[in-house]
């Protein structure tokens, strides 16, 4: 959600922002805009939709700035428009702001303004911080920006330029990533995400909370909200021009898809001891002794990312015998949590910069707990802010709907549920199974995959349903959850995913001729109470699909449709059920004709509540 790019340097700042606001692209936006100093005069350049409308506008109006910064907007207060596009001014447009995050008291503060003669011509709340810039501004644009942030409540990362100073801007942060780059040479960049920047030797400081960058030219100065000084070390990284292409593929979501057998390999990749039978995680910097008294996992997450969790609490009851369990963070922040010296908080979130996971992590570790992030993005707040982060190794993921990430953090969960259970009681044999059942699953997803045209078939036959109901048991239940949600955020079609078991303590009631039921039959344990359920929806006129294993489609005769998936075990084959769902998904979408990769109100990354 939101993007924010900036520049400071010898070359041609729009270019450097423009580009920069491409990498940011994935997140989702609905409007962009520029904002720059030439001479002492301020200039912006605004679009709605995509940011090929804002370059043309800058390449027939070809503004020459000595800085710039510039942002892509996903609308939280007001609606996606030109007029709502940062950057924001004051009235005088003597300045330019660009904001991520939310200022939870801005019609207080914008009630104050109307009061002290100040009108706002927008709907955002992001305005309002450049009037109290402007009203607080006596020369020194830092101390303006100190006063002005003061009033602020809620979540913000800022950047913020002045006619009156021309080669200055300056940054700050609440709650919000923001973090500045300096190259060998000097120049000075800014962003909401560190993988917009490209370039060797990069030195990168990350604001914290509460925290002002002061930018001039070459030179950076950092203080407190308060305007303490402040001294921060900076790290050196490289970020190197991926070229990111959807190659012969007709969207990201379906390369990404056909991407898995490789990015789950990559994801065990160096990260099993066949030998011991036994997962690998040189990431996890505590000691032995802190690891075996572990006796209880808290897993937090949101959407896909909490799915992935649900599946975790089965893996590790299951494997590692350790009592667990999976929080949605966006409830659990604002719990009084209980947290014993013995817990373990797991904290998945694929960008790392989820902002519910983010505080209700905060929360946790406030209470001295230990915490692992699993992430997709090394540089990520979650990442630096954990005690320990393991990388999900899936690649760039650019669809907004997320598959590969959530198998990978699938399998780095097992194979962490693997590691603690060898740590406790698990035999060396066993683990040697749980791996060799693990290391089948790129070659049964190549299986799927090389089927697809059947489930493209499937979709086709059932694009004209409007309802859909997933249903699985046990490892299948989490599944349908995810199942269910792939097709939501892509149709937009209405689906559920729901504990089969549950069916006729309520849900059954909906049951009729008009509602497409998807059965998840792959868990070998609950078998036989699933195809009790599948017969109840069946005597209701439900139309069903089944996706069920092999040695035992001939009991699911009574399914209008059935694709057959490869078998293996139980906590082996919610990545397998879910490749098939992403396909259902991916091509009833197609028969419908949405924006797949980026549909409509989403974005990939949640960095606001």
């Amino acid at each position: 959600m939101c993007g924010i790019f900036g520049y400071i340097g010898k070359k041609s700042p729009v270019s450097i922002c423009l580009d920069g606001l491409k990498r940011l692209e994935y997140r989702g936006y609905d409007s962009a805009g520029v904002a720059g100093l030439s001479g002492n005069s301020l200039q912006m350049i605004k679009s709605k939709g995509k940011l090929d409308a804002l370059q043309h506008l800058i390449e027939n109006a070809q503004p020459e700035y000595s800085l710039a910064i510039a942002h892509t907007r996903w609308a939280t207060h007001g609606e996606p428009s030109i007029i709502n596009a940062h950057p924001h001014t004051d009235n005088e447009e003597s300045l330019a702001i660009v904001h991520n995050g939310i200022i939870e008291n801005f019609q207080e503060l914008q009630k104050e303004l109307t009061q002290s003669g100040i009108e706002c011509s927008t709907d955002t709340d992001s305005e309002i911080i450049a009037h109290l810039i402007a009203h607080a501004y006596s020369g020194n644009l830092r101390e303006a920006v100190q006063k002005a942030l003061q009033r602020l409540e809620g979540a913000f990362a800022l950047a913020i330029i002045h006619k009156d100073h021309p080669g200055h801007i300056i940054a700050a942060a609440r709650h919000s990533p923001l973090v500045l780059a300096q190259d060998s040479e000097g120049e000075i960049y800014l962003s909401s995400d560190p993988n917009a920047f490209i370039g060797e030797n990069l030195n990168l400081t990350f604001l914290q909370q509460n925290e002002i960058a002061d930018i001039q030219e070459d030179t950076l100065a950092f203080f407190h909200l308060d305007g303490t000084p402040l001294t921060k070390e900076s790290a050196q990284f490289t970020f190197t021009n991926t070229e990111i292409s959807k190659g012969h593929f007709e969207h990201f979501m379906l390369k990404e898809i056909y991407e898995q057998p490789s990015s789950i390999a990559r994801a065990m990749e160096g990260r099993l001891n066949e030998e011991y039978g036994t997962a690998i995680f040189p990431e996890l910097n505590f000691s032995s002794k802190e690891l075996q008294e572990v006796s209880r996992i808290l897993i937090l997450g949101c959407g896909t990312s909490w799915h992935a969790g649900c599946l975790g609490v089965s893996l590790f009851e299951g494997l590692s015998r350790i009592p667990a369990e999976c929080e949605i963070a966006s409830e659990y922040r604002y719990t009084n949590p209980i947290i014993t010296p013995d817990t373990l908080v797991i904290a998945i979130s694929q960008s790392g910069e989820t902002a519910d996971t983010i505080a209700a992590l905060r929360e946790i570790k406030a209470k001295g707990a230990k915490t692992i992030a699993l992430c997709n993005v090394e540089h990520s707040t979650l990442a630096r802010e954990t005690d320990a982060c393991i990388l999900l190794k899936a690649g760039p993921e650019v669809s907004v709907c997320s598959t590969k990430a959530f198998s990978n953090q699938v399998i780095v969960i097992s194979l962490l549920a693997l590691y603690f259970a060898r740590i406790h009681h698990m035999g060396k044999v066993y683990g040697q199974r749980v791996i060799s059942e693990l290391k089948r699953l790129p070659i049964q997803i190549e299986e799927v995959l090389s089927r697809a045209h059947e489930i493209e078939a499937l979709a086709k036959e059932y694009a004209q349903f409007d309802r859909y109901f997933f249903l699985g048991r046990r490892f299948m239940y989490p599944t349908s959850l995810e199942a269910a949600l792939k097709l939501k955020e892509i149709s937009y079609l209405d689906a559920t995913g729901y504990p089969a078991g549950e069916l006729k303590h309520g849900p059954i009631a909906l049951i009729d001729e008009s509602i497409a039921v998807i059965g998840l039959c792959g868990n070998k344990q609950t078998f036989d109470k699933m195809f009790s359920n599948l017969q109840e929806v069946k005597a209701r006129g439900g139309k069903l699909i089944v996706f069920a294993p092999e040695h035992r489609i001939e009991q699911l005769s009574l399914a209008d449709h059935a694709f057959i998936l490869p078998d293996n075990q139980d906590h082996a084959t919610p990545i397998l059920y879910s490749v098939a769902t992403q396909l259902f998904a991916y091509y009833i979408a197609k028969e419908r004709q949405t924006d797949i990769d980026q549909p409509r109100n989403l974005a990939k990354s949640v960095t606001v509540e």
